[in-house]
């Protein structure tokens, strides 16, 4: 029984969450101090060089993701319909969060 509501509560602090907006900024100095649920995409000369956002786990960990495929390692970023989808997954290994999830049309997937 306690075990089953342990479970539970687990499951609901890792529900699906979303990314509510995808915003485009032109550089790093732009981002809020609070990114709330956004994906903030710098954008230079046309090509996206970072995704930012807050880790979907709630720890308070801001994620910044390389897009740039010259520099190791990096992700690609798809926005269709104001809708992101990140490739691989987002693995904070080293973190004490440990999250491990996907972003697909802005939703988070967790592994």
């Amino acid at each position: 029984m306690i075990l089953k509501s342990i479970i539970r509560w687990w499951e609901s602090l890792r529900t699906t969450r979303s990314l509510k907006r995808v915003v485009l900024i032109e550089s790093m100095t732009e981002l809020p101090a609070n990114l709330r649920s956004n994906l903030y995409v710098v954008r230079r000369a046309g090509y996206d060089r970072h995704a930012v956002f807050n880790c979907p786990c709630r720890c308070g960990r801001r994620i910044d993701l390389n897009l740039v495929k010259s520099h190791s390692p990096y992700w690609s970023l798809i926005v269709t319909n104001g809708k992101a989808t990140i490739h691989p997954s987002v693995w904070l290994e080293g973190e004490p969060c440990q999250s491990h999830f996907f972003i697909r049309d802005s939703k988070i997937i967790w592994v």
